[in-house]
């Protein structure tokens, strides 16, 4: 999956229009990243990448960038 793509399923699970959410932006800034959220971009990286969140890392995530960390490899530049 490219980058773009991976923004774009951020944009799709916040519920946000196309090319809203930025890699560099900090996830407090996004008023509908929730706790369901979350749990909805566990269910998609597990879907997308068959990985398997730890939920203390993704409480820990402060970015968008940070998610894009979580994913690693998966996500090409």
């Amino acid at each position: 999956m490219k980058k773009s793509e991976f923004l774009a399923l951020i944009d799709d699970i916040l519920e946000e229009p196309a090319g809203t959410v930025r890699a560099d932006q900090l996830l407090e800034e996004l008023p509908s990243w929730d706790s369901l959220a979350m749990v909805s971009f566990i269910a998609v990286v597990n879907g997308q990448f068959e990985l398997t969140l730890q939920a203390e890392k993704l409480k820990n995530a402060r970015s968008v960038d940070d998610l894009l960390a979580l994913v690693g490899k998966h996500v090409e530049p």
